[in-house]
Order: C-alpha cells, then structure tokens, then sequence
C-alpha cells in the first residue's frame, strides 16, 4: 500500500512543480519590472524537483535523505544509527556503524529481527549488512513534499545535537498556502515534525508524522518517522 500511495504523493510532487514552471512562465512573459520576484518564483517552480547548488545555502541546506546512506555505505567516523517508521510495514533498523565494521539488527513488518554483521574487508558482508538499513528510503516522498517548501521553517535554536552541529528545521503542512494544499495533499493528510541536519542537509534527527487521507478525506492510514545519527 505504501508504494502505491508513495508513488501517488511523487506524482503530486510533480504537478505541483510542472504548475508552478507554468506559473513562472506566464509571470515572465507578462512582467520584466521585478526580476527579483521572478528569482523567487523560479526557485519555488524548482522546488522539490532539485535545486542548484547555489540555492542550496549553508543557510537552508533542506534534508538530504541520501547522505544517511552515503554515510553508512562509506563511513569516516563511528556512529550509532537508527531508523524506524511506526506503521502497518513497520521497519525498526540499528547499527553502531565504523569504517571497518557494521553491527547492528533489521526488522520489518512480521519478518523476524535479522543481525547485521559486516566487516569492511569482506565486501560481501558488507554489501549484505547495506541491503538491510535502507529503509530510509521509504519516507523520500514524504520528505519531498515538505522540502524546501513554505512547511519547513528554520528554527532559531540549533546547535550540537547528537554529536552533530545541526540546523534545526520545524515542519508542519499547515504552513502550506490553500493552493499547495491543494495541489500536494488529500482532505485531511497532513505532515508535522522536526528535524536537525548538518550545514550540507545531512539529517542527524528526525522524528515526523503523517497521515494518509482517501481522496474522500477518510483516513488510511498514521504514520511516524524517526531517524538518528549519533557521533561515538
């Protein structure tokens, strides 16, 4: 169920972008008075589509949910890592992670718990220990519809968390304009949350909930996220 809904929620995510491309578009051929103005536009029509590395400030780097598994398949530091999504498929995944070694535990929905673990001179164990801690994955829709929108809010009270100098981002859909409601979410769906993440977007902390709404607003399903990167 969660892929067919995920798939649904990328495909808003796409519209939404494509619309605004339009609406930019229009604003361009109408009006050259304001190229500031034009600036913003163009950088809300790009969105959750991918931003240039310029728009991606120290300042508002947004959640980079590939650099948790970047940091897991090439670790230059020990870390403990956790990931976890409270659901009907629930994935709880663990591992204090070296650049040598990975031990640790999987388990998801009604599969037992399965022990991780890797040694770095073995690329088979390795690899194998990788295949299980990807579960992350299963919240990069999720993410996509709040990152680098009017939801993410940076908070003034960042600092050293989990070992980590972070940037503290509150999310919350309510932010979200009627059109981008509209557009991005079902009657009633709503994602509210937290998250800390490094100057380069790498999240450190997470812990969101969502739920999926029928297109009728009748509730499918509530979900809750949680992910951690904690320096050793």
């Amino acid at each position: 169920m969660e892929e067919q809904v995920g798939c649904a929620r990328a495909w808003r995510v796409r519209a939404v972008t494509l619309g605004l491309i339009v609406v930019v578009l229009i604003a361009a051929s109408a009006c050259t008075s304001k190229p500031r103005s034009k600036e913003r536009m163009a950088e809300q029509a790009s969105g959750n589509a991918g931003r240039s590395a310029t728009a991606q400030s120290v300042s508002d780097p947004g959640i980079d949910l590939n650099c948790a598994y970047d940091r897991l398949q090439n670790p230059t530091e020990s870390f403990h890592y956790l990931y976890k999504k409270d659901a009907s498929d629930h994935v709880h995944q663990e591992a204090d992670v070296t650049p040598q070694t990975i031990d640790g535990f999987s388990t998801q929905m009604d599969v037992p718990q399965q022990p991780l673990h890797a040694t770095r001179s073995d690329q088979e164990s390795w690899r194998g220990a990788l295949a299980n801690l990807t579960g992350i994955s299963g919240m990069s829709s999720t993410v996509a519809i709040v990152n680098h929108s009017s939801a993410m809010q940076r908070e003034a009270d960042g600092g050293q968390v989990n070992g980590y100098s972070a940037i503290h981002y509150s999310i919350d859909t309510a932010r979200f304009s009627p059109t981008e409601s509209r557009m991005l979410l079902k009657p009633g769906e709503f994602e509210k949350g937290d998250a800390w993440v490094t100057s380069t977007g790498c999240p450190v902390k997470i812990s969101l909930d969502s739920e999926l709404h029928g297109n009728d607003g009748s509730l499918i399903e509530k979900l809750h996220y949680e992910e951690a990167m904690v320096k050793k």
